[in-house]
């Protein structure tokens, strides 16, 4: 079973943030209550008890923890880069990020397209915000922004701070139904342009101690019928940025990745409905006549119209995921990742996580 859409629960996603980082030093706490516990009272030092030391160490460690937490830096003189404006995470959090002060970047992947989104973006934000033609899959467009963002920090920046990829695209379709055009520039935008990307930056990014931050999806955890290809490129993006985090340790660089919950952040390329049949079709077409004559065109119809409810479904709120991807770079000790996702999503990936699989199939799978 897919994830539930729309769903209008409270974000608790700060709390269990919160929790995340306090529990090693609350058990870190109790550990060594006990153990200077033992030893006092061994030597005949003293007859403190282990809950009175763990209450003065948890005190201690859990004030230390909120200071470190909620240490931001200061956004003046530091430039980001946000590719994928063309969506709407892209767009807002360019503005956000303006409006706290930093000099931003804004990259569209087709200037013709999105020409009208651009300049309204550039006129809502400050003259710090540059909006620039930046399609991840092109060499020369990848080019053509470095030297653009090189010759543009602002004075005194040592690099770049943050290279932001929210650039995705959507593929939907039985994992056997999708054409190889369509899986080629699938893979190409949700994983070998980000990967490409982040490579001409990184000399960029290491000499302002930055951070790269990493826009995936629960759907890495979560498998989901129908969005194989999106769930398993995420889950490459995931592995990917988890080995540069460990790999850019040595030069301060972190690496942030935000797992965002059940809406379409990209754009699908089953995602106008008055084209949704005659893709169907095209579709249907490039299947060899066996796998046509095993599915039957009336299943697969039923099926592709069942894809509606991942293209046109309510406007989802994003404020969770902006402000969990402004935390990802404002935040001076950031944390690996975030979850910006609903009670009902977390309950699911963590079923995904941590019960056995036939158990998982039979709460979740029809």
């Amino acid at each position: 079973m897919p994830l539930s859409s729309g769903n209008k629960e409270p974000d608790d996603s700060q709390t269990w943030e919160l929790a995340e980082r306090c529990f090693l030093p609350v058990a870190c706490s109790h550990a060594v209550a006990v153990i200077l516990a033992t030893v006092l009272n061994t030597l005949g030092i003293s007859q403190t008890s282990s809950f009175v030391l763990f209450l003065l160490l948890l005190v201690v460690s859990i004030g230390s923890t909120l200071f470190y937490h909620n240490l931001k830096v200061t956004a003046a003189g530091k430039a980001v880069l946000v590719t994928g404006c063309d969506s709407r995470v892209g767009y807002n959090l360019s503005k956000q990020l303006d409006e706290l002060g930093f000099t931003v970047f804004a990259g569209f992947s087709n200037k013709e397209e999105y020409e009208e989104a651009m300049q309204k973006l550039k006129h809502e934000a400050s003259g710090r915000l540059h909006v620039l033609q930046l399609d991840i899959t092109s060499e020369h467009d990848i080019h053509s922004t470095f030297l653009y963002v090189n010759e543009n920090l602002p004075d005194g920046a040592p690099g770049l701070w943050a290279l932001v990829h929210a650039a995705a695209w959507v593929t939907l379709g039985e994992c056997e139904w999708v054409p190889p055009p369509v899986l080629k520039r699938s893979i190409d935008i949700n994983f070998i342009g980000i990967a490409r990307l982040t490579q001409v930056f990184l000399p960029l990014i290491r000499r302002s101690k930055g951070r790269v931050v990493l826009v995936s999806s629960l759907l890495a955890r979560i498998p989901s019928p129908v969005r194989g290809i999106y769930c398993a490129l995420k889950a490459a993006v995931e592995a990917w940025g988890t080995c540069l985090r460990m790999e850019m340790r040595r030069w301060g660089v972190d690496v942030v990745i935000i797992e965002t919950g059940e809406y379409v952040s990209g754009n699908a390329w089953l995602k106008d409905n008055s084209a949704l049949l005659e893709q169907a079709r095209d579709m249907w077409t490039q299947l060899d006549p066996q796998t046509r004559k095993e599915y039957g065109q009336e299943l697969f119809q039923k099926e592709m119209l069942a894809l509606e409810k991942y293209t046109q479904g309510p406007e989802a709120d994003l404020t969770p995921v902006t402000r969990a991807l402004t935390d990802g770079i404002t935040k001076t000790f950031p944390m690996r990742r975030y979850t910006p996702v609903s009670r009902t999503e977390r309950i699911q990936a963590l079923c995904s996580d941590y019960l056995p699989k036939p158990v998982y199939d039979i709460l979740y799978t029809n």
